[in-house]
């Protein structure tokens, strides 16, 4: 094979993940861009809608965009089944997302319970129903989490990991979520840090459990405690939550987050690591684990 051959091909011939990897952020830029500017085509023939649902159509064409973007790699460029990027039906079996739901709810629950109990986050009651927006809230970080899921961990966590290994393409697409956080609200070096962290988590669901749908149900679930049940900030955005009651910051920032909301202390850090390390720790021996080659249906060895 020659010098320039070997820059773009693998021993097996085929192009080398870091290429097929920009070729998926090509093609996704271009598909994103669509998504949205139809979701805003679409928003301006409704009739005015609540500030939640607005959000949610938007996130939805952003998501819908995305998917696309793994339609059309998969399908005409790598033609690989949909268990390469853990989104096989077999890879949304109920047990699996209830798990996922699990593994995202209760620690951010745990922590937050905590402060609670140590008087730092404190309670109080707000004018308004606690339905309010509770609708549009759940669609839209149902389809906010999806976006991020598919973005960060899906094909390009994959491809990547053909190429530079399951750690380095963890620490990297965890790193990389880190830094699209930059543009939110309130944003410190702690809470990035613990963004980071999080991406982390979520890679080992993905990792562990062999789904995506597992990865996107954890991230939902934490985002949804703290808006829906806690109806406070996440990852320094501020919903129009529902009303009812709130859960206002009363203690140090490093342990509560600030404005960030409750996922931006060192608690919840602390947490994800333990549940991170847990998740590592089993994947060895999780039923669902699959190699590379397993994902692309292709036998090992």
């Amino acid at each position: 094979m020659s010098v320039a051959g070997a820059l773009f091909l693998g021993a097996q011939g085929r192009l080398r993940s870091g290429w097929r990897a920009a070729i998926f952020v090509v093609v996704a830029v271009i598909t994103i861009g669509l998504g949205g500017a139809a979701a805003e085509l679409l928003l301006t023939g409704l009739a005015p809608l609540p500030g939640a649902y607005t959000l949610a159509v938007r996130w939805i064409g952003l998501t819908v965009g995305l998917f696309a973007a793994h339609v059309a790699v998969l399908a005409f460029f790598e033609r690989f089944d949909w268990g390469y990027v853990g989104l096989a039906r077999a890879q949304a079996a109920p047990a699996i997302i209830g798990r996922g739901l699990l593994l995202g709810g209760i620690p951010i629950a745990l922590v937050s319970l905590a402060l609670i109990a140590l008087g730092w986050l404190s309670i109080v009651r707000v004018p308004g129903s606690a339905l309010g927006n509770a609708g549009g809230l759940a669609i839209m970080f149902l389809a906010a989490a999806l976006f991020e899921e598919l973005l960060m961990r899906g094909y390009l966590l994959s491809v990547l990991r053909e190429g530079i290994g399951t750690v380095a393409a963890v620490l990297l697409t965890s790193i990389v979520f880190g830094l699209l956080h930059l543009q939110n609200p309130g944003v410190e070096a702690l809470s990035v840090t613990v963004v980071v962290v999080a991406g982390i988590f979520l890679a080992a669901v993905r990792l562990a459990t062999g789904s995506l749908y597992a990865a996107w149900a954890a991230h939902a679930a934490w985002n949804m405690v703290m808006a829906l049940l806690l109806h406070t900030a996440v990852s320094g955005t501020s919903i129009a939550a529902p009303g009812g009651w709130s859960v206002t910051d009363t203690g140090p920032d490093w342990a509560t987050g600030g404005p960030w909301g409750p996922e931006g202390g060192a608690p919840a850090a602390g947490v994800l690591l333990v549940a991170t390390w847990y998740l590592f720790r089993r994947r060895g021996s999780a039923p669902a684990n699959v190699t590379i080659a397993q994902e692309r249906g292709e036998p090992n060895g």
